[in-house]
């Protein structure tokens, strides 16, 4: 068997007890063929003292360096081969606690509420039988999940079946909202009006421009309408225009 340098021997021990024992008690689930997602393992690892160090190209150089081989990394997955992976019992149908539990991040809570639990791409739910359990696992996404309580008894007599998967998880379909209790999300706050701008008070000794009105055309002073005489003065200077034509007549005559 190559020896491995002192690090990466400990990750193999650690390896081999989560892959080929007790998958389970990481809130993991290994499929019919032992392999297992290499996310949800670093995940698993990354909350656990002393083994938040590990990195993806840690398990390809165990699984490279071990003779004979006792990992397999095949594309995004991983499985034990030395011993093989773990056996663990899964009974499909079988009648689940009263109550089970999952936690999901902030960022799902409005969708949870509306639309329930969903199942991941090609993989069931996992629920815990226990909330702190459920919290536990709900840290490896983000560190303040909420708690969702499944009516699980309900749920299954209401046709859903629950496959329980070694101590303390069992697996689920899509759960609907009506089986699931969550406290309500946070209502998004509602988006201020704009104010319309109010008319400023002009303060002592300011006077307002009135722009408008300056620039229309300033209007043109009325012509003044002559005043009606009297009729006397007007029968006195007929006359005195009559006096001066026969005068002048009289002096061309001369």
């Amino acid at each position: 068997m190559t020896r491995l340098p002192k690090q990466l021997e400990s990750l193999a021990r650690m390896l081999t007890y989560i892959l080929s024992h007790r998958p389970d008690e990481f809130g993991l689930v290994l499929s019919e063929e032992g392999f297992i997602p290499i996310k949800p393992l670093l995940q698993a690892l990354g909350t656990e003292p002393g083994w938040g160090f590990v990195r993806r190209y840690h398990l390809d150089q165990v699984a490279g360096l071990m003779s004979p081989p006792a990992f397999e990394v095949e594309g995004e997955q991983i499985r034990a081969l030395s011993p093989e992976p773990a056996q663990l019992r899964r009974l499909p149908g079988e009648l689940p606690p009263a109550l089970l539990y999952a936690a999901i991040p902030p960022k799902a809570h409005t969708r949870v509420w509306e639309e329930g639990l969903k199942s991941p791409p090609d993989r069931e739910l996992v629920l815990a039988a226990t909330p702190e359990l459920a919290i536990k696992l709900g840290r490896r996404r983000t560190p303040d999940p909420i708690l969702v309580t499944v009516q699980a008894q309900a749920a299954a007599r209401r046709g859903l079946s629950f496959t329980g998967y070694g101590e303390g998880l069992y697996l689920a379909p899509a759960l609907p909202r009506d089986f699931l209790q969550l406290r309500p999300p946070p209502q998004a706050p509602e988006k201020p009006k704009p104010e319309k701008p109010r008319p400023t008070a002009p303060t002592p000794g300011s006077f307002t421009l009135d722009l408008p009105g300056m620039l229309q055309p300033a209007a043109k002073p009325r012509a003044k309408s002559k005043k009606s005489e009297p009729d006397w003065k007007a029968g006195t200077r007929a006359l005195r225009k009559q006096r001066e034509k026969g005068e002048k007549g009289k002096g061309r005559k001369d």
